[in-house]
């Protein structure tokens, strides 16, 4: 039908539009937060590009409805304030085909947020994760930047290492400074242990990491000791990386769908129900989002824009609380309550309610008119 094509264009570059506008944002904000963390020395800045390629699908998968629910809202309203609406009102056309035609875009998004949330995105997760454990794994030397201090400890004590330069040609770190605090176990001050070297270069034995340091100096002891023992040397070894062989249990955001399925913890239903809620919601506010876009010529196109999005945000923001609260439970505590899919139960009364307003407001009028 030339309507539904119609509306399909603009929606398409509405959405288009609005999907970049979102990604650029959320993208923006994570690639600011692993960039900090890359000029701290947590991560390599190697890795930025690769893990937020694998975040995409999230993203996508939580930007997507809201774009085509926003594109919907701004096509419609724009037809509503332009009187385009009550042409086709005028012409038999009302709400019912304006629903139908967006059954294909519908579809389209419904098949792209399932193949994301379901799939790709949990694929997407594990690499995130083992890289970011690889980098976890790795040493405060292996991420050094030249002309910067970087520290980094845990329980057992604390690495701060600095290099001034780096000598691209050799692939050698120059003026190299190493200062590694053990804590004690007991009330002793602990041990530390100062290495300088004229220069340095990072080597790999036997699955192990290694800075081989070249003319240097190491000084041992403890803190407010004046006996410090100093050993010169001319060549040595300090090893700086682990074996990377035990890896940790995957998260339940990076199992597989099917996997899920079949776990009895709670987190796994709860990510379960997650997932499969995301593809419910695509046609629920796409459905809602043409009664929601009426307006009178008067208003604007803008004017329900905000109404709007709070009942997607409330949907949403419902949907995340549900799903924290039955991550956090007991298996046993479980009740028929405790189901992520009662919101979507609500939320389909709040669209029947929407798309039959009129007949409501109509029956309410009636109501009071014969109460009086």
């Amino acid at each position: 039908m030339i309507l539904h094509r119609y509306i399909n264009r603009q929606l398409l570059t509405t959405t288009i539009v609005v999907t970049v506008v979102l990604m650029m944002v959320l993208v923006s904000g994570r690639f600011i937060k692993y960039l900090a963390s890359a000029a701290t020395g947590e991560i390599s800045a190697d890795v930025l590009f690769a893990v937020i390629l694998y975040r995409m699908p999230e993203f996508l998968q939580l930007i997507l409805p809201l774009s085509v629910f926003i594109s919907i809202l701004l096509v419609l309203g724009r037809m509503y304030s332009d009187s385009e609406m009550a042409v086709l009102r005028s012409g038999g056309i009302g709400q019912s085909g304006i629903v139908r035609g967006l059954i294909a875009p519908m579809l389209v998004t419904t098949f792209v947020v399932g193949l994301f949330g379901l799939y790709v995105t949990p694929y997407g997760e594990t690499e995130v994760a083992r890289v970011l454990e690889e980098q976890r794994g790795r040493s405060v030397l292996e991420l050094l930047t030249p002309g910067r201090f970087h520290s980094r400890g845990d329980k057992l004590g604390m690495r701060t290492a600095y290099a001034e330069s780096l000598n691209r040609e050799e692939e050698a770190l120059e003026n190299i400074f190493i200062s590694d605090f053990r804590y004690a176990s007991d009330d002793s001050p602990g041990s530390l242990l100062t290495v300088m070297a004229g220069r340095g270069r990072v080597v790999e034995r036997d699955g192990l990491a290694y800075l081989y340091l070249e003319e240097g100096f190491q000084y041992q002891g403890a803190p407010g000791d004046p006996d410090y023992r100093r050993v010169e040397f001319s060549e040595a070894m300090v090893k700086i990386g682990e074996e990377r062989t035990v890896a940790k249990p995957p998260k339940v955001r990076s199992l597989p769908t099917m996997e899920l399925m079949v776990l009895p913890g709670a987190d796994a239903r709860a990510e379960l129900q997650w997932r499969i809620s995301l593809v419910l919601l695509v046609p629920m506010m796409l459905i809602a989002a043409v009664p929601l876009s009426q307006v009178s010529p008067r208003q604007g196109q803008f004017n329900r824009l905000a109404p709007a999005l709070l009942f997607y945000l409330g949907y949403v923001g419902l949907l995340l609380v549900m799903r924290s609260r039955l991550a956090k439970m007991q298996i046993d505590e479980i009740g028929w309550q405790d189901n992520m899919y009662l919101v979507h139960v609500v939320a389909f009364a709040a669209v029947v309610l929407l798309l039959n307003e009129h007949c409501l407001r109509l029956w309410l009028a009636d109501l009071r008119r014969r109460s009086a």
